[in-house]
């Protein structure tokens, strides 16, 4: 018969650990382990019990100082307007008789609507016919004058040749009464009838300088009355003539304010035509940087992300609502597509500077008031008194304060209360 062997013979007494030993142990363990944790927190904890508040890293904004170019420009938001569109007004009271309708295309020259005036028409016939008149009585006064001279003419060349008579009889009476052919009663009535002759034809001399320079006088008067109803008339015409209204632009037919065959008053608005060509951006500037914009500065305006030079041509001197208008005119070519009304950003250049230290643009600007920035340095950033200079809209010029290669805080510094130390946490 079989006996079970029991476990006895596997059995090793163990002599138990002391309690107040293995305390000792894990107290150094844990005494070690906190040693290079501390050694390895160090600087993070030297730096948190330095400074004055603790900020997450993900809530601020970095940048470097760096050299380069600033400019200093105002960013502003403006619509396209028409820089030319006319508008043509009846010249007199009439039918209007309409031959474009609104969004039509014109050119320069084109005839857009025809005032009917029969009142202006039938002006214009009456005083044609009075011109007529006065040129017919001009006509009559210089048949008139030529006539007047040709016999003030014939009467000077008939005392001519009674002189001439007068003279030779004169001369044979001489001649005879030497001989004592004549009576000296007879040669003294012969030497009166030269004197008579002689007379006559001074007269008549002096007759025909005045005859013509009277009818001189009133040929002229007449010529007058011909040249003023004349001019009476070209008024008139040109009046008629205006009744066509013509475009003067090549462009399109914004508004039309009549419809056709209305009746209308003179001076009423009759079309409103848009010059394609000629369009400016008028733009809304705050009023804080109205004092810095002169005109003739030069703009940067963005058209479907693509940049064109302009030009500020007009500030208004009144401001509404904080802002002031102003207008914007493209220097070069005028791109192609624009609307009326279309929405548009710009930028007005007022300085640039060259090779200057600057830093990215940031909230830092307004929260500081330009005059104080957060140096970085490692964990922690240091509260620091700067100057700007000009203010672009990337980029902020720095005066003094800071070098280049410094890394600032470039965000919202209102959250740090003006405290000299700030943490910068993971």
């Amino acid at each position: 018969m079989n006996t079970m062997q029991g476990t006895s013979g596997q059995d090793k007494l163990l002599t138990p650990v002391s309690r107040k030993k293995f305390r000792v142990f894990a107290a150094a363990g844990i005494v070690l382990v906190m040693g290079v944790v501390v050694w390895i927190l160090s600087p993070a904890i030297s730096n948190l019990f330095g400074t004055d508040m603790t900020v997450s890293r993900q809530q601020l904004r970095f940048a470097r100082v760096e050299r380069g170019d600033v400019r200093h420009d105002v960013a502003v938001q403006g619509r396209i307007v028409t820089a030319n569109s006319p508008a043509l007004f009846a010249p007199a009271a009439g039918a209007v008789h309409l031959n474009v309708k609104p969004g039509d295309l014109i050119v320069e020259g084109q005839l857009v609507a025809t005032i009917v005036s029969p009142e202006l028409n039938n002006q214009l016939a009456q005083e044609r016919t009075v011109l007529q008149r006065l040129s017919i009585d001009y006509e009559r006064q210089q048949i008139e004058t030529r006539t007047a001279i040709l016999g003030s003419q014939q009467v000077l060349e008939t005392a001519a040749v009674d002189v001439e008579l007068a003279r030779s009889n004169e001369y044979r009476a001489s001649e005879s009464i030497k001989f004592q052919v004549i009576s000296k009663a007879d040669h003294e009535m012969l030497m009166a009838e030269l004197k008579k002759a002689g007379l006559m034809h001074r007269h008549a001399v002096q007759n025909l300088a005045l005859q013509k320079e009277k009818l001189d006088f009133e040929l002229r008067a007449k010529k007058l009355e011909v040249d003023g109803q004349q001019l009476v008339v070209n008024n008139i015409e040109r009046r008629v003539a205006e009744l066509q209204l013509k475009s003067p632009i090549t462009g399109v037919v914004g508004s039309v304010n009549a419809r056709d065959r209305d009746v209308v008053a003179r001076d009423t608005s009759i079309v409103m035509l848009v010059d394609l060509t000629a369009f400016e951006i008028e733009i809304n500037i705050p009023e804080s940087y109205a004092d810095d914009l002169t005109l003739g500065l030069g703009a940067e305006i963005m058209v479907n992300n693509k940049a064109h030079e302009g030009q500020l041509t007009a500030i208004s001197p009144e401001v509404t609502n904080g802002q002031v208008t102003g207008r914007i005119r493209f220097t070069g070519d005028t791109p192609s597509g624009l609307r009326q009304n279309q929405r548009l950003s710009a930028s007005v250049l007022i300085e640039s500077r060259s090779d200057v230290l600057k830093v990215k643009r940031g909230a830092f600007v307004q929260s500081g008031g330009g005059n104080t920035i957060y140096k970085v340095n490692g964990d922690s950033a240091t509260r620091t008194a700067i100057q700007v200079g000009a203010r672009g809209l990337s980029d902020v010029e720095i005066l003094s304060g800071l070098n280049a290669g410094d890394e600032v805080i470039i965000s919202s510094i209102d959250a740090f209360n003006r405290a000299e130390f700030v943490f910068i946490s993971k």
